[in-house]
């Protein structure tokens, strides 16, 4: 069950960063410093709600904030994983700001402080330049493939499969509005339902809460263990 738990988390996880904009070499060493030049745009627009539900598997709502073209944002998900006889509830945030991000459990009060992954895969990908380039590549080295186009709510979204987790998403300037996810017994639905583009967000949304306790983690010695799982 504890691997059922962490595939549901990780999908999550993996899905918010499929959304990806725009960034270069430079933003790894600006970014921190509130500038909004066009090599430092995750997302297609400065700021925004978009409020979600989550159906199959995995039933509940997400909420996610954002601006400074989406280098600031946080995820508020409440939900209830259903697999066979197992049950969990799921009450998280994610929050991502600069450098950092932060995953927190609501309910037990505790969470991971890791170096921004975003930050990671600019690195990687510091030599593609164009808007365009950079996001399509973004995904492409996540394992996800462009396989046509549709209308959702309407915005003119472009889908993507991933195949190694069954995963397909709707992305519309560079942030999924949808995704349907089936893999073996887990079937997970993220779809927008409200989109609430441009002015401005508070800033106590993207604020770590008071009483929660959190412990540093490398993400790099996470993804290695998940590999050595799964051998």
């Amino acid at each position: 069950m504890k691997k059922i738990l962490l595939f549901s988390l990780t999908l999550i996880t993996a899905i918010t960063f499929l959304s990806c904009g725009d960034s270069s070499k430079d933003e790894t060493n600006t970014s921190l410093k509130g500038t909004t030049s066009e090599f430092q745009k995750r997302y297609g627009i400065k700021s925004g709600v978009i409020e979600y539900i989550i159906s199959g598997s995995q039933e509940g709502t997400k909420t996610l904030y954002f601006d400074s073209w989406g280098m600031r944002q946080a995820e508020y998900t409440r939900s209830i994983l259903s697999v066979g006889k197992f049950t969990k509830s799921l009450n998280l945030v994610n929050i991502i700001d600069g450098e950092f991000q932060y995953m927190i459990n609501m309910d037990q009060n505790s969470g991971t402080k890791t170096r921004n992954p975003i930050l990671k895969s600019i690195e990687q990908l510091k030599d593609q330049k164009g808007f365009n380039e950079f996001g399509e590549q973004m995904l492409l080295s996540m394992g996800a493939n462009k396989i046509g186009a549709d209308s959702f709510l309407g915005k003119d979204c472009d889908v993507y499969e991933m195949k190694s987790t069954g995963t397909k998403i709707w992305v519309w300037e560079w942030i999924t509005l949808k995704s349907e996810t089936q893999s073996g017994g887990i079937k997970i639905n993220l779809t927008a339902t409200r989109i609430n583009e441009g002015g401005s967000v508070s800033s106590e949304k993207f604020k770590i809460p008071e009483k929660v306790v959190l412990n540093e983690v490398d993400i790099d010695n996470i993804e290695n263990e998940m590999r050595e799982e799964n051998k």
